[in-house]
């Protein structure tokens, strides 16, 4: 389908999640300065009052608009990973970075699997060269390394989010799948900061704790089976495994990108539009369950 304006559907399910974020926001709103947990609550909300209109829009909009928005998002993920590694200023890695992304995204958008298979592959040839045309070898190693993360990251991974919506009623599958990411996030995040008593992963990450990821992965679930109604009929049965891919890849994504976080040195990657975090942040777990989701919907029906 190019297009969704004219879906039923559709147009339901930006209705009742748009009604779901007001009725939140009403919530909040007067709560909002009683401490900084409701604080960045608020924040994080403001973001997808925000987010979730253009999203929607680009998604409707039909072929090539949401290719062209999740290639944008993946640049800006680039750009912010490139500065927060301090690399930014390396302008023949950040630009290979970039030329790699815009092939997945042309790879997309032609259908050239084998080309987008094929292309970190490409890119780590053409990545290794750059010490030698610039005749350095101090840091190379780290440089090298640090970009064929970031494409295969942030190019590679993400941009199956792209793949996903050109598939027959692809936006259902990828509005499901980051309503699934996000309320496992929030919900691990606010729970073990209320209630959470022991932590995990505590030289990690300080704000997560077993509580938190139990009532997440619970809530997830629910969520799953609750949303199912939005996935294509033949899919309806799946909701148990895309809600766990949700919550248990989307928890170990965000905690892999906590590493480099952490080795960083930096508490988050930015701000996203308004509220917590940057774009890697909001991303992290979308990087990591993409793939697997997509792959999931295409391959596990065979068997």
């Amino acid at each position: 389908m190019d297009s969704y304006w004219t879906d039923p559907l559709f147009k339901k399910t930006i209705y009742i999640i748009l009604c779901f974020l007001g009725a939140i926001g009403l919530i909040l709103f007067p709560l909002r300065k009683k401490n900084t947990h409701l604080s960045a609550a608020w924040a994080s909300l403001q973001s997808w009052i925000i987010f979730a209109p253009i999203l929607f829009l680009m998604i409707a909009a039909g072929k090539p608009w949401p290719l062209l928005g999740i290639t944008f998002i993946s640049l800006l993920c680039a750009k912010e990973y490139f500065q927060i590694t301090g690399m930014y200023h390396k302008s023949l890695f950040v630009w290979m970075t970039y030329l790699c992304i815009g092939t997945f995204a042309y790879s997309v958008y032609k259908d050239y699997i084998i080309l987008y298979e094929i292309t970190p592959m490409i890119f780590l040839g053409l990545v290794s060269l750059i010490p030698i045309f610039l005749n350095e070898a101090k840091s190379m190693l780290q440089y090298i390394a640090l970009s064929l993360l970031c494409s295969i990251f942030v190019g590679w991974a993400f941009m199956h989010t792209a793949w996903i919506v050109q598939m027959p009623s692809g936006a259902f599958y990828l509005i499901y799948i980051i309503l699934l990411s996000e309320l496992c996030d929030n919900v691990a995040l606010a729970v073990s900061r209320l209630v959470g008593k022991k932590k995990i992963a505590d030289k990690i990450v300080s704000n997560r704790t077993l509580e938190g990821v139990v009532l997440s992965f619970a809530a997830t679930l629910g969520a799953a089976y609750g949303l199912r109604i939005i996935l294509p009929s033949t899919d309806q049965q799946m909701w148990w495994v895309y809600g766990l891919i949700a919550a248990l890849v989307g928890s170990l994504g965000d905690l892999i990108l906590a590493v480099i976080r952490r080795d960083l040195g930096v508490r988050d990657y930015g701000i996203f539009i308004i509220g917590r975090g940057g774009i890697l942040d909001r991303m992290d777990r979308l990087i990591f369950v993409a793939p697997i989701y997509y792959y999931t919907i295409v391959y596990l029906p065979r068997f």
